[in-house]
């Protein structure tokens, strides 16, 4: 009798279930969602970074703007002087050189002037501290107009036709 308590008491505190080997469910990632991860990632790539990217360049490009507009009175200034020549001049004549105005030192750290007596044009060189060397504007008093001569307009910074007057 001992013997039946002992195996009742075996059956009911821990009945030993027999372990299978059946595998759980995995979660399987199949080529659909492959594809859908890729994708998302893509946009990532396609959208997120080239916004960060064109908010760096709106600045670099209103930085240029700033700078550049900060040499437009001295043009107008170099024209008043030409033109204030002009009238005192017995010929008639614009001066031949910048010099001939007595405007001083008007060259900035961004920008350098060259005047020529042919046409007469005043230009304006932009220097390594703008951004990029070489970049011209030139103005010509005979036609009154402005002309951009920008080496590597590609790149970053250039003057663009809508700063000027």
């Amino acid at each position: 009798m001992a013997e039946i308590k002992k195996e009742a008491v075996k059956t009911q505190s821990s009945p030993e279930i027999p372990k299978t080997k059946e595998a759980s469910p995995k979660p399987k990632i199949g080529l659909v969602e492959m594809i859908m991860i890729l994708m998302l990632v893509g946009l990532v790539f396609v959208f997120i970074f080239p916004f960060q990217q064109m908010k760096v360049d709106k600045e670099k490009e209103a930085i240029a703007q700033q700078r550049f507009e900060a040499v437009l009175p001295i043009i107008d200034k170099i024209i008043a002087g030409a033109e204030a020549y002009k009238k005192q001049d017995e010929f008639g004549a614009y001066p031949i050189l910048i010099d001939e105005l007595n405007l001083g030192d008007i060259s900035t750290e961004y920008f350098s002037f060259e005047y020529s007596d042919q046409g007469p044009t005043i230009t304006a060189v932009s220097k390594e501290a703008f951004g990029k060397k070489d970049i011209k504007v030139s103005y010509n008093m005979s036609t009154k107009s402005f002309n951009i001569e920008d080496p590597s307009p590609q790149s970053i910074p250039t003057v663009k036709e809508e700063w000027l007057p």
